[in-house]
């Protein structure tokens, strides 16, 4: 049955890739998300971060708190409260990473034990779609400040490096099982290329969109208000990616048949 994993042609691969890269910035976004709101805090989350302003107040900052750095810099959070101490700051900054590589190691699972080939095909182009994310932001991680792991370090008193190397193996090992699934380099490649594209296409709008989401946020206007902590917009497209992947599913059984 191995063999039937590959056959998938470009279009139905591609528009597979944007729906899961969609899931995976889910996933690790509802890490942090459960994390806050188990907390106390509740936040409202855009699709790649909490909203947040850091150019300049909020229009009702009574609704919002604020955060001061050690350099003396300030961002607004539209959160009721920040997490508290030093343990609570690293778990709360470890639950995205976290709940990202966790899923990829579900989603080896599940393909694996799938027996329906659309199932697993959906469940490999998980995997692979976190996990190449995954290691290719890591690959640039002596290039980068701030971020999750950032925050880990100096939460926990580490250095960046050691909080950054276990999760990229993790994820690299993910990728690498993933990757063992596809029986040929050619297919392998067909993949990967194809994957790297979904994720462009849906990664840069979900990034262009969170300023707009943040300001109407901050503007109060009904369309852009929390359901069960996500902006209404963010909370839309995680619900029509879930009908979209019942959709791919019903779509490549008709071209089956």
């Amino acid at each position: 049955m191995q063999y039937k994993i590959d056959q998938l042609r470009f279009l139905p691969l591609l528009i597979l890739a944007m729906l899961v890269n969609i899931l995976a910035q889910a996933a690790h976004e509802t890490g942090h998300y459960l994390v806050y709101q188990v907390m106390g805090h509740e936040p409202v989350w855009a699709f790649t971060r909490v909203v947040q302003m850091s150019d300049a107040p909020p229009s009702n900052p009574s609704e919002w708190t604020m955060k001061t750095y050690s350099d003396g810099g300030t961002n607004w959070l539209k959160v009721s409260s920040l997490p508290s101490g030093r343990m609570e700051e690293a778990v709360a900054a470890a639950a995205g990473p976290l709940a990202g590589l966790l899923s990829a190691v579900f989603g080896l699972v599940m393909s694996r034990r799938s027996v329906k080939v659309k199932s697993k095909q959906i469940w490999l182009a998980y995997v692979l779609t976190i996990s190449l994310a995954a290691v290719l932001y890591y690959l640039r991680a002596p290039m980068r400040t701030g971020g999750d792991e950032y925050d880990i370090a100096v939460s926990l008193g580490v250095a960046k490096i050691f909080v950054e190397i276990p999760l990229m193996l993790g994820y690299l090992i993910c990728f690498i099982l993933g990757l063992r699934d596809l029986h040929t380099w050619k297919t392998r490649l067909t993949w990967l290329g194809t994957i790297l594209l979904g994720s462009i296409v849906t990664g840069l709008p979900m990034v262009m969109f969170d300023p707009i989401i943040i300001a109407q946020v901050d503007k109060g206007n009904p369309w852009f208000q929390p359901v069960i902590g996500y902006s209404l917009p963010v909370f839309a497209t995680i619900i029509l990616t879930f009908l979209g992947v019942w959709g791919w599913i019903r779509w490549q059984q008709g071209e089956s048949m």
